[in-house]
């Protein structure tokens, strides 16, 4: 295909649809995590052939290069750097071969700090140049049709790129950087400013791949000025990265991913395609969107067809922080968590720690959800790989004011000596409840270059920290006096296969778990699935529920968010609402959960989304007037 056409097409507003993931289906087919994938092009061409070819028959127009960790530095950690150039050529001439006539052909370059630790920080722009070009140089020699520079962090390097491939060649190249945080460059530019510059230095198309999924992409496109003045890219993930019963996946699915790249047409994505997690079926699903309406999408903001009457269930004061506890309130209950539900209604309720270090709103909302009835808040431990404030300082302030929290602690972040210190930590500081989860990953964090730990799952975590209760350290050395830990453990109801993840939660419970908290469930038949499944695990189980503040918000939920599912009629519901009365009909939907998991739970498990504290507090004050209505049969 005419390189000329490809750059046509995009300046009178067609759209190009590109290739989805590589090292997705080779993983699927076997390949091992640690195997250097770029060498599979001089060692095993056709398992590489065969990925492009299936998507060229899903109706991709440009195919990319297996290169994306080709260069020099990348390939070092697995010990190939002498075959660089080999490399490099075999990965053209097997995509060549697969694409034909029917697709272009772009060379596929990604940066090169993120991927040659542990000395990335060091590496000056001339390092960086020079690798750069030595790859470069060579996609070019083979007769690649353009080049995309992708997955870039941070804007001062892709420049860097980018200047040293525009020196080599004259192709069309498309400059794809990756932000960690919406609308925002690893080094602190506007995404705005930063296409901008790109533009300036000869990229003629500018966009987005990979980290943050459809909808954060999209939020970022939104933010952009409209009409965008040049042709944008737009090829996220599958959705965020999750890890199920061991493994490692993504949300969403290839309807709610042509749904978003839809809208991301429509605010001038014009080259789009998928990252990570996506398959042929994705782009099938994409190039069948396209056809239908190459230039309109569902939006998330639908109006109303019809007015509901507002659900107002009260705002609770917000004290200041020294006024937080009154100096004559009672000690916190002596009694566990697990004693306590037992006897009574308990609430829990999830406020995330702040990512910044002003935390006055955060202890605003403690203090508001404390007075409208919550009995425990629960702490998570860098939600989404994301940083926050940690959440042992924030609960050893919360006892001090006469909180009782339960502090998240991930298999992620600790080895097993930092693991037992933290714990000890906690112990100290008179924190007993602790929920342990195995961690999202930290690849698509806000620091993807962070190592995940992961020496213990959570089910071996539980069964270490209940020696600990019995006096014996992780290195099987007793200690002068034993743990009095309560713990915590987490079930994703929302599982393909329910049976074998109440399985699971079974053996969680025989290593040790006290309680469960689950993940937040928006189906009634699925409460009770979860209901009578309880009866059976021998612990308490507390429900989990969650208000949604928008139509977007529910549909970033379903699609996105590992471990969340939401049912057709209340996406419905949501996206009929006006947007100033969304998160009073999220409310209204929150409280029909609530009346239902009464009948059926007495632990239900409030989460605060967006730190809007004011929702859950309404949530909380609801459980209480409303408890004595309530006769579970189940604990």
């Amino acid at each position: 295909m005419p390189q000329h056409d490809f750059l046509r097409r995009l300046r009178h507003g067609e759209v190009v649809l590109g290739d989805g993931a590589m090292a997705t289906l080779l993983h699927q087919s076997g390949v091992t995590a640690r195997t250097c994938l770029e060498a599979l092009c001089l060692d095993q061409p056709a398992w590489v052939g065969r990925v492009h070819r299936a998507y060229v028959a899903a109706g991709a127009e440009l195919i990319q290069t297996h290169t994306f960790g080709a260069h020099r530095l990348a390939l070092e950690r697995f010990g190939e750097a002498a075959r660089t150039e080999d490399i490099n050529r075999a990965a053209v001439a097997v995509a060549r071969a697969a694409a034909g006539d029917a697709a272009w052909v772009f060379g596929t370059v990604g940066p090169v700090r993120d991927q040659a630790a542990p000395r990335s920080e060091a590496l000056t722009a001339e390092e960086i140049s020079e690798v750069a070009a030595e790859q470069i140089r060579v996609l070019v020699s083979e007769g690649v049709d353009g080049l995309i520079l992708e997955t870039f962090a941070d804007l001062e390097e892709m420049l860097v790129v980018l200047r040293v491939a525009r020196s080599i060649t004259p192709l069309p190249i498309i400059a794809n950087l990756s932000p960690l945080v919406v609308g925002v460059t690893r080094d602190g530019i506007p995404v705005a400013d930063a296409f901008q510059a790109l533009r300036d230095e000869g990229a003629e198309v500018t966009g987005l791949n990979c980290r943050l999924g459809p909808a954060g992409i999209l939020r970022s496109f939104e933010r952009l000025p409209q009409p965008w003045p040049a042709p944008l890219a737009a090829v996220p993930n599958a959705g965020l990265l999750q890890m199920q019963e061991g493994d490692v996946g993504f949300t969403g699915s290839a309807d709610y991913f042509a749904d978003v790249m839809m809208q991301l047409v429509a605010l001038g994505a014009r080259f789009i395609g998928g990252c990570c997690g996506t398959t042929p079926a994705y782009i099938a699903c994409l190039r069948e969107r396209l056809a239908q309406s190459p230039t309109a999408g569902p939006g998330f903001d639908l109006q109303a067809h019809r007015a509901r009457p507002a659900v107002r269930l009260g705002e609770t004061p917000v004290h200041p922080r020294e006024q937080l506890v009154d100096v004559d309130s009672p000690l916190p209950s002596t009694r566990t968590l697990p004693e306590r539900v037992r006897e009574e209604v308990t609430v829990l309720v999830e406020l995330d720690p702040p990512r910044t270090l002003d935390v006055r709103r955060f202890f605003e909302g403690a203090a508001a959800l404390k007075e409208a009835g919550a009995d425990y808040l629960t702490l998570a431990d860098n939600s989404l790989a994301s940083v926050r404030v940690s959440n042992m300082a924030l609960a050893a302030q919360l006892a001090r004011l006469g909180i009782e929290t339960i502090v998240h602690v991930t298999c992620r972040d600790r080895n097993l000596i930092g693991q037992q210190s933290h714990l000890m930590g906690l112990h100290v500081l008179g924190i007993r409840h602790v929920l342990l989860v195995t961690g999202d990953p930290s690849r698509f964090g806000e620091l993807p270059g962070a190592t995940p730990v992961y020496d213990t799952s959570s089910m071996e975590l539980t069964r270490m920290v209940k020696r600990l209760n019995e006096g014996i350290a992780f290195s099987g050395q007793p200690m002068r006096e034993p743990a009095q830990f309560v713990v915590g453990t987490a079930f994703n109801p929302h599982v393909a296969q329910f049976d074998k993840a109440l399985e699971r939660l079974r053996r969680k419970v025989e290593a040790g778990a006290d309680f469960v908290m689950t993940q937040p469930v928006f189906d009634p038949q699925l409460m009770e699935r979860i209901a009578r499944a309880a009866e059976t695990v021998g612990v308490p189980v507390f429900i989990g529920i969650m208000p949604l503040v928008s139509a977007r918000n529910a549909w970033f939920l379903h699609h996105e968010v590992p471990g969340i599912r939401i049912p057709e009629p209340i996406l419905a519901r949501m996206a009929e609402a006006p947007s100033e009365q969304a998160a009073e009909e999220g409310l209204r939907i929150a409280t029909e959960l609530v009346d239902h998991a009464l009948t059926l739970f007495r632990g239900i498990y409030l989460i605060t989304p967006f730190l809007r504290y004011r929702l859950t507090a309404a949530l909380a004050r609801y459980v209480r007037d409303h408890a004595r209505r309530a006769t579970p049969e189940t604990a």
